[in-house]
């Protein structure tokens, strides 16, 4: 049993790549499902487009884009690579990127959300920032430690209830990205509680 937390950011060395910092044209208020787990249903455009920004040059693609929002962008593959392995439900929004110019570059892109959130935390290994004025309200969490027990029936691609925009990849999962040779992903392993 090995867990991964996904980083969305993508490798924020790389100028070349194409990173994200807008949200679907004209339901940017709406941006916070996304992040949350939240289902867009007939919110979603039919026509969604996200364009880039100026102040992120790169162009080049690859099957993770790297994004500030909060989301998990990626190929046409890599949604493959998802639905191969996952039964949980997932909303997979597709849109159109365009460039820097507002021509279009690519048709292939989806925004994938996990809805929900899957309990896994062990609260007491792991280091957490409570809020003083809601006990029950995470802040932030310094240390995640996923609770053993918990994981017996974690699928395969989730985020953390109560840190809902930390997306998190089993073991099957991360060797098919590995096995596709898929680029500008980055994830670091999380621990179980009692050690590994």
């Amino acid at each position: 049993m090995r867990f991964f937390k996904l980083s969305c950011l993508g490798d924020p060395d790389d100028d070349s790549l194409c990173f994200l910092d807008n949200f679907v044209d004209g339901i940017e208020p709406l941006s916070w499902r996304a992040a949350k787990g939240e289902r867009f249903g007939k919110d979603y455009p039919k026509d969604a487009k996200i364009f880039m920004n100026k102040e992120n040059p790169g162009i080049k693609l690859s099957p993770l884009l790297g994004t500030t929002c909060n989301m998990i962008v990626g190929s046409r593959d890599f949604k493959d690579a998802i639905e191969k392995h996952c039964k949980n439900e997932i909303e997979y929004l597709p849109f159109t990127l365009y460039d820097h110019r507002k021509r279009v570059h690519s048709r292939d892109y989806f925004i994938i959300n996990p809805i929900g959130t899957f309990d896994c935390l062990d609260f007491k290994e792991s280091i957490i920032e409570w809020d003083d004025e809601d006990p029950d309200e995470i802040i932030g969490i310094d240390k995640t430690v996923l609770d053993r027990k918990k994981m017996k029936d974690a699928p395969q691609f989730f985020r953390i209830d109560r840190a809902p925009s930390t997306y998190v990849l089993g073991l099957e999962l991360a060797r098919e990205f590995k096995a596709r040779n898929f680029s500008n992903i980055f994830w670091a392993e999380l621990p179980l509680s009692g050690g590994k």
